[in-house]
């Protein structure tokens, strides 16, 4: 997982750290490729890992809470589809709704 913490002001710092404690909760793998940065058209702190389909990520004003991380997944064609975290009870929750969502997409 690359850590770009080094551009990050403080309030994206603890976002990121948030971030990582929330993926380690859910059982996310953190010893896999990916990334936790900003996105910086938006300026949402993420986390993104290859081995999953789908990233974490903070808006921007938001507090230091599971209901304020999102789930968000693309599509094929590049559309997005977000959900709270507050929506899911663990990762399986989460991988059962990416499925459906894959499988919306390829009826």
């Amino acid at each position: 997982m690359n850590y770009n913490l080094t551009q990050m002001t403080d309030w994206e710092l603890d976002k990121a750290i948030f971030l990582i404690q929330t993926a380690r909760q859910l059982g996310i793998n953190l010893q896999s490729y990916g990334e936790v940065s900003v996105n910086q058209n938006s300026g949402y702190t993420y986390l993104w890992s290859e081995d999953y389909p789908f990233t974490l990520f903070m808006p921007i004003n938001c507090e230091l809470k599971r209901d304020d991380v999102f789930v968000i997944w693309t599509a094929e064609d590049g559309e997005e589809i977000e959900e709270s975290l507050f929506h899911f009870e663990d990762l399986e929750a989460i991988e059962d709704w990416v499925y459906k969502l894959n499988n919306q997409e390829t009826n």
